[in-house]
């Protein structure tokens, strides 16, 4: 009886070492390649030959802006190379403008190869440009570094089926102007029916396969056939379309070019700030960015590209090795069957009077209870950790305790509420209880969200397989009944373990929480081995529980004891000088992304308590303290011309920054009615209407941020007899020399980040319709 008893902790156990070594499969599974050296043969891609051409182009590690002189220089840069590789290069120079309201001159670097067939191209785009706060080496030079190996590759090789057009953009970083330019204006953007773009949210990692077009299950096909480590998920796929972020790849997608778009998202706290250099570039990631490159441009350059069917698939790969696909239209069937088949065993084993439906109820009651408690276990947690000062921002120097911790408690609740809820469930009640909601939520996101699906409906089919040799023979807990359990829970770990593990890289502390939660969906179908852990002899099974919990206390006090911020990933912080030309009121501002102001930089002036910023578009709390007046001469905003008609008065405008500020800025009040704006002729929407930046400030701010010397024509619409007070600002990188003091007192775990540190002039100028 003994023996018979101690099954329970030698099979939790079991568990438990199933589940960590499919852990540390998924994280080696998640490590990009070693990168191949420059003797690598000609045809394939090497990190190593990109990472020579990434230096020779960037030379200095300077910012490099849309618009800049640095801009020009790394736009020459990249022509030389074309040329060396014996392309044909041009320019396209264009004025675009962004869905929200941003406007700039653009100057797109493109080249073609020639395809054996005429008629449709693929596209392999990156953009050269960067923010003006840092380098962007990473994003995006490293890109821009791939597409030419990627070319150089190509030129060795046998021209492919169809025609390859790379695309180096200018102004995605100002709003995705360079690829709107090239869709808009560009006579070869007609050709493309694919399109390649190569993202950085970071600067290592794997190169993730985050965003696809319409016809994902063409697409994803051809490149499970090629890709030899693809990482991909339509979970990614599937939540990207409903946030706000937005590549180059968007616009290619809303031109109704097909294709994939590619990202790492490891050192995101280096992710537009100075530190994203040449020291900080993992070759490794460039040489998943080439290879994924390669393989999907090769795919579609050479398959039949004259109407790829728009339906949608659910994949993922496994350990980074394996690319599982199907089409999204049947997720729901194959979650429908395999719920029969558990329904099937469970009102089996019912019939058999092995379990009853009281003990099904209660084992679903623990399910839910389970998810509840640890969500609100991780809530309290984090809030706690805010509230002591140990996540003031969202990507912390020192993450890994913080995983821990919430991985551990997660653990922790599944044990102790196993255990609590077994006495009333027993092993099958658990079971059954567990399996019924997995059934539940398999169905739902298959029938509305199929590309969410998969981390339910394969666990799911693994339940409903594995539980036939244990449910079907009415004997006792046996190794099937273990099986029955062990099984799903693997394939359970399989599937969720690499989105719980990039989770935190992709959302940071915001997303702690919901990792916790998703780690105990994970883990919900080990509860039933509660039930034999129950049985073991002595204290053990009171015990074992203790261990998970013992992990969360220890991780969470190295997590309040470590700093939050380092050298190698400090806090964004970025200062403002601000001068108000009708007052002669001047300002220094200073935005910590913790809220909080340094110590040093309080001292250093006297700031007084946070408030608002001084522009528009300025949403989050910052620190001011009075700055001179400087004698900079304000933005100008002329009337050219003005008519009536229908209620409207329609003004022709000069907007100019008169001291050559590379930005300006006009913006109406939220209640001004502002109609038709345009800028060098070029429409933009309301600040009103909904942009994604701007629709929470509420008003229209319309910017250009390649200033010409001579200044840009806006034109507007305004209703006639209401006075409007707009507002006319002009923006430079970096503060005036007065504002070095300030600079400098900025902490070592400090850096700018964005546009970094600016001067602004503002002044109002009062229009009466």
């Amino acid at each position: 009886m003994k023996e018979r008893r101690d099954y329970g902790m030698s099979r939790v156990v079991l568990s438990g070492m199933i589940l960590l070594g499919i852990l540390g499969l998924t994280l080696l599974g998640l490590r990009p390649p070693a990168p191949k050296p420059t003797t690598a043969p000609p045809a394939v891609f090497s990190a190593e030959r990109a990472l020579d051409t990434l230096h020779r182009i960037l030379g200095l590690d300077r910012p490099h802006p849309v618009g800049s002189p640095a801009d020009d220089e790394i736009r020459a840069r990249i022509l030389d190379e074309f040329d060396r590789l014996g392309y044909l290069p041009q320019v396209q120079t264009s004025f675009a403008c962004a869905e929200w309201s941003n406007c700039a001159t653009v100057n797109n670097v493109l080249a073609r190869l020639d395809g054996a067939e005429p008629g449709p191209a693929v596209l392999l785009a990156a953009h050269y440009d960067s923010v003006p706060a840092g380098p962007s080496v990473s994003d995006d030079g490293v890109g821009v570094a791939a597409v030419l190996e990627v070319a150089r590759a190509l030129k060795v090789r046998p021209a492919p089926r169809h025609s390859v057009i790379f695309l180096l953009d200018d102004g995605e970083e100002a709003g995705l102007l360079g690829s709107r330019a090239f869709v808009d204006s560009h006579p070869w953007a007609k050709d493309v029916r694919a399109a390649v773009n190569l993202e950085a949210r970071g600067t290592a990692g794997p190169s993730l396969l985050f965003e696809t077009g319409s016809a994902n299950d063409w697409a994803i096909r051809l490149f499970a056939e090629h890709a030899a480590r693809p990482a991909a998920t339509s979970i990614a796929y599937s939540v990207y379309k409903r946030l706000p972020n937005d590549t180059d790849f968007t616009v290619f997608r809303a031109a109704g070019y097909q294709g994939v778009n590619f990202a790492f998202i490891g050192g995101v706290a280096r992710y537009h700030t100075p530190l994203d250099n040449s020291a900080n570039v993992s070759a490794a990631s460039i040489q998943h960015h080439g290879e994924n490159a390669l393989a999907a441009l090769l795919a579609f350059a050479d398959a039949d590209l004259t109407d790829p069917p728009a339906h949608e698939a659910v994949y993922f790969d496994v350990f980074g090795r394996w690319l599982a696909r199907w089409p999204a239209r049947r997720s729901l069937p194959i979650a429908l069957a395999a719920t029969l088949l558990l329904a099937l065993q469970v009102g089996w084993l019912m019939w058999s009077k092995r379990v009853t439906s009281r003990q099904v109820l209660w084992g679903m009651i623990g399910w839910i209870v389970t998810l509840a408690v640890t969500g609100i276990a991780a809530l309290l947690v984090a809030r706690l950790l805010h509230a002591l000062g140990a996540t003031p921002v969202n990507w912390i120097a020192h993450p890994f305790p913080l995983k821990v911790a919430f991985w551990s408690l997660a653990l922790a609740v599944i044990m102790a509420l196993g255990l609590t809820f077994a006495r009333s469930a027993s092993f099958w009640g658990l079971w059954a209880g567990a399996w019924a909601w997995w059934a539940l939520l398999a169905i739902v996101f298959a029938a509305e969200s199929p590309g969410l699906s998969y981390p339910f409906v394969v666990p799911l089919c693994f339940a409903a397989s594995a539980g036939l040799p244990a449910t079907v023979p009415r004997r006792a807990l046996t190794a099937s009944s273990a099986v029955a359990v062990i099984l799903p829970s693997a394939a359970a770990a399989v599937i969720g373990f690499t989105p719980a593990v990039l989770l935190y890289d992709g959302l940071g502390v915001h997303a702690i929480v919901l990792i916790s939660v998703l780690v105990a969906l994970i883990l919900t179908p080990l509860a039933p081995l509660c039930a034999e852990l129950r049985a073991s002899p002595g204290l053990r099974s009171l015990a074992l529980p203790w261990v998970p919990i013992l992990a969360t206390v220890i991780a969470l006090f190295a997590t309040v004891v470590v700093p939050a911020y380092s050298a190698k990933s400090p806090e964004r912080l970025n200062i403002t000088y601000w001068q108000d030309a009708d007052t002669g009121e001047s300002q220094w501002y200073v935005a910590p992304e913790s809220r909080r102001l340094p110590e040093p930089m309080r001292v250093a002036a006297s700031f007084g308590s946070a408030v608002r910023g001084p522009s528009a578009w300025d949403d989050g709390p910052e620190f001011a303290a009075d700055a001179p007046h400087l004698d900079l001469a304000a933005p100008t905003f002329t009337i050219l011309d003005s008519t009536e008609s229908g209620g409207l008065r329609s003004y022709r405008t000069l907007l100019r920054s008169e001291r050559g500020a590379p930005t300006a800025a006009l913006t109406f009040p939220p209640d001004s009615g502002a109609l038709s704006v345009r800028i060098e002729g070029q429409p933009l929407l309301s600040g009103s209407a909904g942009e994604k930046g701007l629709v929470r400030i509420g008003a229209g701010v319309y910017r250009c941020v390649t200033m010409p010397p001579a200044g840009v024509e806006v034109t507007f619409s305004l209703p006639i007899g209401k006075p409007v007070k707009v507002s006319v600002a002009d923006e430079s990188y970096g503060l005036p020399p007065e504002g070095a003091f300030l600079a400098n007192s900025r902490p070592l775990k400090a850096t700018p980040s964005q546009d970094g540190d600016v001067t602004i002039v503002s002044r109002h100028v009062e229009l009466i319709p």
